[in-house]
C-alpha cells in the first residue's frame, strides 16, 4: 500500500495506546519515566506533562490515531517547547545509551562542484528522527550492497551521541562517499519550530547546534506544523531560519514540502521544500520529468528528492539513478546546498 503524503511513516505492526516517556539525558545516561496513557485522556494528560517540564524535555515515545496522532501530538508537544523522540519501540535503551563508543565531530569534506545550469537532485532517506527505525531498519537497507553507488543523504538524529553512541558511530564509520548523515526533524528531536514559544525556540536551537556539532552534522531535515486549510506546510520564516542560524552550524535546510515549490534564503539560509513523488524508481523518474516540464535550461534547477525509508533500498536508490540522464545530476546535500547557496545569491 503507498504511503499517505506527509505521514511520517513510524512503522508499527499494530495500534496503541499513547506511551509517553520522559527522559532527561545527564551525562549521557537517560533517566526513565514510564507513563501509560488512557487514549481518551492522552491530549489533557500531556497538556498537564508538558506545562511543568522545562523547555527542551524531551518527549520519548509516540502517539497514538497514525496520521491525525502525530501531527496533532508533536503540534501540541511543541507549542510546550517540547521536542518528540519517536522511541516507542526502542529496544534497551538504557543499554544502548550506556554503551561506550567514539561519535565523530568531524565534518565531511564537500566535493568539489562548478554550478551550471542543469538540474540538481539531492536524494534524502527520510525517519532518522525515529530512533527506533535508526536502531533496526535503517541498519537493514544501509547493509544493502547497492549503497553508495548514488549520492545519498540519510537522516539520523543526533541524539544518538548520547542515546545510541554505538548506533550513530557505527554509520559514521562505515559510511561511504556518497553517504551522508543529516540531522533528522528537525534537529535534536522531532518537532515544529513555528509552534514554539517566541521565547523559547532558541533553547531548541542552541540544543540543536550542540548535539550537531558533536556529531558533525551541518545539514538539517525539517518539519513545521500544518496550514490553517490543513492541505500543506507552513515555511519556515525569518525568526525560524535566524534562530538556526545564530545557534547551529547549518548551512541548509530541507522542508518537508512535498511538491517541491519552496525555495527561498531565508534568514541567511537556503532553505528548500522537498519533492516527494510516489512509487518506486520508474514512476519517481517520471514525477521527476513532469516536475521539470516549464524548465528551460537557461538557469539552474534545485530539486530536493524525498525517499521513503520504509519501501525503498539503497538497489531502488542506484536504480532511479541509472534511469535519470541529462539534465539531471545527481548530488549529496552539501554540495547541493552549496550550489543553491551560489544560485540564490546570484538571484538577489
Amino acid at each position: 500500500m503507498e504511503p499517505v503524503p506527509g505521514h511520517r511513516h513510524h512503522h508499527r505492526p499494530h495500534p496503541r495506546r499513547a506511551v509517553p516517556l520522559l527522559p532527561r539525558l545527564h551525562r549521557g545516561q537517560p533517566r526513565h519515566g514510564l507513563l501509560a496513557a488512557a487514549a481518551g485522556e492522552t491530549g489533557k494528560l500531556l497538556d498537564e506533562i508538558f506545562s511543568k517540564v522545562k523547555p527542551t524535555t524531551p518527549y520519548a515515545g509516540w502517539f497514538s490515531n497514525d496520521v491525525a496522532g502525530e501531527w496533532g501530538g508533536v503540534d501540541r508537544a511543541s507549542q510546550h517547547a517540547v521536542e518528540v523522540v519517536p522511541a516507542d519501540y526502542y529496544m534497551n535503551g538504557t543499554v544502548h545509551a550506556g554503551v561506550p563508543a567514539k561519535v565523530s565531530d568531524r565534518v565531511r569534506p564537500r566535493p568539489r562542484a562548478t554550478l551550471r545550469n542543469r538540474v540538481y537532485l539531492t536524494l534524502t532517506v527520510g525517519e532518522g528522527d525515529n530512533i527506533q527505525y535508526c536502531q533496526r531498519r535503517m541498519r537493514q537497507i544501509w547493509d544493502d550492497p547497492a549503497r553508495g553507488r548514488v549520492p545519498t543523504n540519510w537522516t539520523v538524529s543526533p541524539l544518538l551521541a548520547d542515546i545510541g553512541p554505538a548506533l550513530l558511530s557505527y554509520y559514521q564509520r562505515t559510511a561511504t562517499d556518497n553517504d551522508l548523515l543529516i540531522a533528522g526533524p528537525s534537529g535534536a528531536g522531532y518537532t515544529y519550530p513555528g509552534s514554539w514559544p517566541e521565547d523559547a525556540l532558541d533553547a531548541y536551537t542552541k540544543l540543536t547546534g550542540r548535539y550537531m556539532r558533536r556529531t558533525g552534522m551541518d545539514l538539517v531535515y525539517a518539519y513545521n506544523h500544518r496550514n490553517a486549510e490543513d492541505n500543506g506546510w507552513v515555511a519556515y520564516d525569518e525568526r525560524i531560519a535566524s534562530s538556526y542560524r545564530r545557534h547551529t552550524p547549518v548551512r541548509g535546510i530541507i522542508q518537508s514540502w512535498e511538491t517541491g515549490d519552496l525555495q527561498a534564503h531565508v534568514g541567511g539560509l537556503p532553505l528548500i521544500g522537498n519533492l516527494y513523488p510516489q512509487g518506486k524508481a520508474q514512476e519517481y523518474r517520471d514525477g521527476l520529468l513532469r516536475h521539470i516540464e516549464g524548465w528551460d535550461g537557461s538557469t539552474p534547477l534545485f530539486i530536493a528528492g524525498a525517499v521513503n525509508a520504509w519501501n525503498w533500498t539503497p538497489s531502488d536508490i542506484a536504480e532511479l539513478g541509472e534511469l535519470l540522464d541529462e539534465p539531471f545530476e545527481i548530488v549529496r546535500g552539501d554540495v547541493f546546498f552549496h550550489l543553491l547557496n551560489e544560485h540564490l545569491t546570484k538571484e538577489q
